[in-house]
């Protein structure tokens, strides 16, 4: 009787072959679904339900997808959230590759030297600065800064002459989530952080704005301009998303 009745949403168990222990879900119903779901994010289990499905249909479902949900609790696990400590060590992201952290302090001034050699962005912090973190921040915002001032005006020309759209000016201003946008005038702006991520993603987050010269909306028309000049914006946004917390630096 109980696996005929009605899903009720909430917390519940199900005996997997997988496991020798009961494996814990939250299920939720949403009046709108057709079918059914399961979606593992930092090692919780949600299985998405339209209204009538049965407790049975819920537990077969879970039962025929337990290899997969055994392959995405692992996947889960391995995946570790970052936190930007401002210690060496660390990743700094320069065109795609993870550069790493290497901080002196007590010296004679404060300066970022990049080490292609050792593939290491070092960090030196003069013997006056009281606030460490702050001071890191600051100088890999300026480096940043430079890098993108260097490396980007030239890859927008190129990006402008495929496209044939042309901006009227560019600049550079730092966003926690925006990786650039588009003004009426013509005006592009990028954000610097963007030098972390490798050239074609860059060049996918440069057309997108291009594009927004033609059509300042995310309507079908601009989706279709976009994909004549790139066919990679589902791994560029893919990409931005899973480094977001290793490019991104937050106040310290």
């Amino acid at each position: 009787m109980f696996l005929n009745k009605t899903v009720v949403a909430g917390r519940a168990e199900i005996q997997l072959d997988v496991y020798t222990e009961p494996t814990p879900y939250i299920l939720k119903v949403h009046q709108r679904r057709t079918r059914l779901s399961i979606e593992v994010k930092n090692q919780q289990i949600t299985v998405k339900s339209p209204p009538h499905c049965t407790n049975g249909f819920v537990r077969d479902f879970l039962i025929s997808q337990q290899s997969w949900i055994k392959r995405a609790l692992k996947s889960s696990e391995q995946k570790q959230s970052f936190t930007r400590l401002y210690q060496s060590g660390e990743p700094i992201w320069l065109l795609g590759t993870a550069y790493e952290l290497d901080i002196h302090t007590d010296c004679p001034s404060s300066a970022v030297i990049k080490n292609e050699d050792g593939q290491t962005i070092e960090v030196y912090l003069s013997s006056r600065v009281k606030n460490h973190n702050a001071q890191i921040r600051k100088l890999l915002h300026e480096f940043y800064l430079n890098e993108a001032k260097s490396f980007l005006p030239s890859l927008v020309q190129q990006c402008e002459s495929e496209t044939e759209l042309h901006s009227s000016s560019l600049d550079f201003k730092f966003y926690q989530w925006r990786w650039g946008c588009c003004y009426q005038s013509g005006k592009v702006i990028l954000n610097p952080l963007l030098m972390g991520a490798p050239v074609s993603v860059i060049r996918c987050v440069i057309i997108h704005e291009l594009c927004h010269l033609k059509h300042m909306d995310h309507s079908r028309r601009f989706w279709d301009l976009n994909k004549q000049f790139c066919d990679v914006c589902s791994d560029t946004k893919r990409w931005l998303k899973e480094k977001h917390s290793e490019l991104y630096l937050p106040v310290a």
